[in-house]
């Protein structure tokens, strides 16, 4: 269905993700309008492998610290973590304003390789990054995961295809860490460890 151009959710290892084939113009179109979000705004990319990151980015620069952030990188992934890094030719030109057909140059993208399995799966079988968003629902100022109908109704005429259900999960989001200069910088703190990437910042 994903390589038919279908948008759907799936799981990963912090919150679902509503998501498309990166190469799939109208999909990517689709699931802007379901969000609501503008079309400038940047998604993040669920890639299978280093090799998907290798393509899409500029790959992981050295920092002041001295720190090897591709090894850091090789052993926190897979796991709960959006990498910030900058873009390469070859990120899609559908990251684009589609309301006017203007491209807009995408400096930076977030990547992810999520260890859910199914995620994985889905990965490995379409053999290219999914333009992804994070799925979920605001109980009494907390983000909460969305059950499987909840999410069905969520995006309901608004072009779902489908919905990978495996019941309820974890209720937290990935920890972003900003890889794009010279020191790694935490964005916002989630499931994963920050201090794997930010040494300085001590773990709870």
């Amino acid at each position: 269905m994903l390589q038919e151009g279908a948008m759907g959710i799936i799981p990963t290892d912090s919150f679902p993700a509503l998501v498309c084939d990166v190469e799939a113009n109208k999909a990517v179109e689709r699931l802007y309008q379901a969000k609501g979000m503008e079309p400038s705004k940047p998604l993040s990319i669920l890639c299978k492998n280093f090799s998907d990151i290798q393509t899409y980015t500029l790959g992981f620069p050295s920092t002041s610290t001295g720190q090897d952030t591709f090894r850091i990188a090789r052993r926190a992934l897979p796991g709960p973590y959006t990498l910030i890094l900058c873009a390469s030719k070859k990120m899609p030109k559908q990251c684009l304003d589609y309301l006017t057909g203007h491209s807009r140059a995408r400096r930076t993208v977030g990547v992810r390789m999520p260890g859910d399995p199914i995620c994985q799966e889905v990965l490995q079988r379409l053999d290219r990054p999914l333009l992804s968003t994070s799925v979920h629902v605001e109980k009494e100022g907390e983000l909460e995961f969305a059950e499987g109908a909840v999410m069905m109704d969520m995006f309901a005429g608004c072009g779902l295809d489908f919905v990978v259900d495996c019941g309820m999960r974890v209720s937290e989001g990935s920890t972003i860490i900003d890889l794009t200069s010279k020191v790694p910088s935490l964005v916002r703190d989630g499931k994963g460890d920050a201090s794997v990437f930010v040494p300085e910042l001590v773990p709870a």
